[in-house]
Parts: C-alpha cells; structure tokens; sequence
C-alpha cells in the first residue's frame, strides 16, 4: 500500500500513519507482546496483521472469482477463514477504554470483496462488536437495522444463529427466537448443544403460555440427560449448560432433586480455571441454586462472595432478598439508590419483583412509589412477565391503600369480586353468586 491510501483497517487514517509502522509482524510477534503484558502494542500489532492480508485479498480474491468461479470460491471459503481468525483476535485484544468502532471498520472491509458470504462474515463481526458495547441502547439501532437485513434459514452461519439469539431475547420477540431455536435445532451436531436449543424452545414457549408443549420437550430433554451425560470433567462450558437444565427444569418440575443434581455438577467444575468475570458467575449460579432450595443463608454467601469478583445486578438481587428472608435489612433506599435501572437489561424484572415484594414485606411507603414510577416506564412484551409485573403492580397499589379503599367502598359487594391480573383488574365472581343464589 501507498503510504498516502486510505488505510484498510478502516481507521479512516492513511497508512503510513496507521498499520504501516507494524506491517510485517507475525502471530510471534503478537503472543510477546501479550505474555509482557504490552496489550496496547499486542492490539495494534493484531490490526496490522489483518490489513496486511486485505491487502492481499484486495488484489487477488475479486478477479480470481470473476476469472475461475470455482477456484474463487475456494480462495474465498479461505480467506473468510483468515479473517474469523484475525478478527477475532483483535476482538480479544481491545484494549480497556478503546473507543475504535469496529462495526464502522467492518463496514469498510465489508465492501472490499464482492461475495455474499464475505458480507456475511462481515456483519457477524458488525453485530457482535455493537452486541458487546451496547452500554444504555448506545448502539440498539445499529443492533436493529443489521439483525432485521440478515437472512435466517438453515443455510445460516451457526454463530449468527446464536448471535441473534442473544441480540433477540431482550427484545421477548418469542416467534422470531422460537424460530431461531428450530434452526439451531436442526444444524446441531453436538449432542449436547441440540439438547440445549431444545430446551431454549422449551422456555420460550413456557413464556406464551403453551405449558403443555414446553413440558413436554423439557421432559424429553430431561430423559436423555438422564441416560448419560455427554461431558467430562474440564468442559467447564458443557457442565455449566448441563447445571442450567437442571436447575430451570425445577420450573416444569418442582422436586428438589433436579435442583441437587444442579449443584453437584456445579461443585465439580474446575473454579481456579476461571477469570474474575467467570467466578462471580459462578459462585452466583451456586447462589441461586441455594435461593432456590431456601438456603437464604448459603446463598448470601456465595453472592457476596460472586460480587467480591464482579460487580454485578444479579448478585445484588438476589442478595437483598437472601437478606429481606433473613430480616437483615430494614431500609430498601440504598438499593435504589446504587442500582441503576436504566442498566439492568432482562434482569429488570427480577429487580422489579424481588424489591417490590420486600418493600411490601418491609411496609416501606417510599420505595413502594418509587417502584410504581419504574412500573410505568417499563414495556415488556413477553405476556407471562406481564401477568407477573401486573400482579406486582396490584398488590403495591393494594399497599398503598388505593384498591383497599375502592374495596372498602363496596364492601356490600366485595365477597363477589375476585382479581384477575391477567385481564388488568377485577371481575365478579359468578360461581359465587350462583352458589349463594341456591342457598
């Protein structure tokens, strides 16, 4: 490259300026630099080493597949390789407070080779970058737009199957996950990764209300775990997706047996293998199994052990009410005060329920207004959150005298009314009527 050229890393920056002065460097190179802990110079090292091949497939790959079809397609399944690899390197050499947009980057490197599956790879990396920095909805409409032009069937990459998923479940768009489920169903190869998908579909379709069906794939899920566990001991990823079967099986079926077994395939896993972000998950995932069984007291350890790690919201939710069980805590104002709501993503709900139940618990007037305002900001779309975060809404306002007083007003009349959350309000009892009519 000309050292006056745009760059092909996408920086926007010439290259003599940019890539140029690492141009050269090997994978060596890069692993010194990252064993001396140089990780700013491993970084820009990682980038030269891909502008350095999109030079080389800047000169050859578009002619070659409009030349030789056959042999371009070759060359291309290669260089989409090269650039998964080195891509993601990069990805796991971006420095702490780098403000670098890889998602603007792809989308230069995108228009270099005219080839769908080039395009593909590209925007994989576009979604996953915007996925991993959408800190407060920075990037939600980028999310959007790329998520909305990616064609899904079982020609689909695997990894884009699973990015969308991750991009879609906050979102409670359940027909589009059950769909990606299906998908993800059929191009499994691994035993244990279709059971998992299976058991995704289960969920899913548990959150429209379609128990009979969800039990029905969780149970067959459930069987085949039964027969043999396909994992070792150090596939710390396969017990960590085993223990998860278990404990949210204890949801279609409530035996505390489903939720020991979950235990004790966690109390096997290899913890001194994991980083701080993987230990605070853990020992939070060995928390709520114990929240669980109502073991209030272990759990309180091991999520306070979990936020030793990491700051995290989970922890801190489940700790209060590991708290509220105990009657440790008295004043709800300091947890609305440090959890930032705006935040917490899909574990909104659970803050919402777990606070708003202690607050009733606790008669706390003041955090019970509070949690009617945070009720009126939120739109989730899932109905079986809905009807949860409907009856949560009722019983504060029966908290805070609203429907205790309409009652009180009728009370020739209350013994006939019944609450139905799930049709926003009351109805009247005709059962009752009836009943008393015959008397």
């Amino acid at each position: 490259m000309l050292d006056d050229e745009k760059c092909l890393c996408g920086s926007g920056r010439i290259y003599g300026i940019c890539c140029k002065p690492f141009s050269g460097m090997k994978i060596e190179d890069y692993k010194r630099e990252r064993e001396s802990k140089n990780y700013i110079k491993a970084y820009y090292i990682a980038i030269a080493m891909l502008t350095d091949y999109l030079v080389e497939i800047k000169k050859h790959t578009n002619r070659i597949l409009k030349d030789n079809p056959a042999i371009g397609k070759f060359i291309l399944h290669q260089d989409i390789n090269a650039l998964s690899e080195l891509a993601d390197r990069i990805f796991c050499s971006i420095p702490e407070g780098n403000t670098d947009n890889w998602g603007e980057r792809f989308e230069t490197i995108k228009k270099l080779v005219d080839a769908e599956e080039w395009k593909n790879e590209c925007e994989y990396y576009q979604l996953l970058y915007y996925d991993l920095n959408n800190e407060n909805g920075k990037f939600t409409e980028q999310i959007e737009a790329i998520a909305k032009n990616i064609k899904v069937d079982v020609h689909t990459d695997q990894r884009m199957l699973e990015l969308l998923r991750s991009v879609i479940l906050p979102t409670g768009e359940l027909t589009k996950l059950l769909k990606l489920d299906d998908i993800l169903i059929e191009k499994s190869e691994d035993s244990l990764m279709k059971l998992k998908y299976q058991f995704d579909k289960a969920i899913q379709l548990s959150l429209v209300s379609d128990n009979e069906g969800a039990k029905k794939i969780a149970d067959e899920v459930i069987e085949k775990l039964e027969k043999g566990v396909p994992y070792t001991e150090i596939e710390l990823y396969s017990q960590d997706i085993t223990a998860q079967m278990y404990e949210m099986y204890y949801n279609f079926e409530p035996d505390r047996k489903w939720l020991d077994k979950a235990l004790e395939i966690r109390k096997q896993m290899k913890v001194d293998n994991f980083n701080s972000s993987g230990k605070a998950k853990y020992f939070s995932d060995i928390a709520y199994v114990n929240w669980k069984l109502g073991n209030y007291e272990v759990a309180e350890q091991h999520f306070t052990t979990s936020l030793g790690y990491e700051e995290n919201a989970f922890a801190q939710i489940y700790l209060l009410d590991c708290l509220v069980e105990q009657n440790k805590i008295k004043n709800l104002k300091e947890y609305l005060e440090n959890v930032e709501f705006n935040t917490l993503g899909v574990d909104c709900i659970d803050f919402l329920i777990i606070l708003g139940n202690a607050a009733i618990r606790l008669n706390d007037t003041s955090s019970i207004e509070t949690l009617k305002g945070y009720l009126k900001e939120i739109n989730i779309a899932v109905p079986y959150y809905k009807l949860c975060l409907k009856e949560l809404e009722l019983e504060l306002e029966k908290k805070s005298g609203r429907i205790r007083k309409i009652l009180g007003k009728l009370s020739p009349l209350k013994e006939y009314l019944i609450l139905q959350p799930q049709f926003n309000g009351m109805g009247i009892n005709l059962e009752k009527i009836i009943e008393d009519l015959k008397k």
